[in-house]
């Protein structure tokens, strides 16, 4: 699916899917993320020496419009919970933001 720059595909199993976000003309950073439609909560997994940038300075209010209309999902209410790991899986190191959509 591709929504304003913003390519999503599913990954290995239910709800996780990978993200690539173009960034000029020939730059793309990709991530990992999970969707718990549950719990209402989108978790990153952040590579920044594979993408090059943060996810965390992409989390917008527009980003996650886009991203939730990429994935096909209407989460109920208008707030979603968003937590970010570093790529080793670290809860000592998660961010946890929330964020109105």
């Amino acid at each position: 699916m591709d929504d304003n720059g913003i390519q999503v595909f599913p990954a290995d199993y239910n709800f996780s899917y990978h993200l690539i976000l173009q960034r000029g003309t020939a730059h793309y950073a990709y991530y990992y993320f999970k969707v718990d439609k549950l719990d209402q909560r989108v978790i990153f997994y952040d590579d920044v020496e594979r993408s090059g940038i943060s996810i965390k300075t992409q989390i917008t209010r527009t980003f996650m419009r886009n991203l939730v209309k990429a994935i096909d999902w209407h989460p109920v209410g208008n707030s979603i919970i968003v937590e970010i790991y570093n790529v080793q899986k670290e809860t000592s190191k998660l961010t946890r933001l929330a964020c109105d959509i």
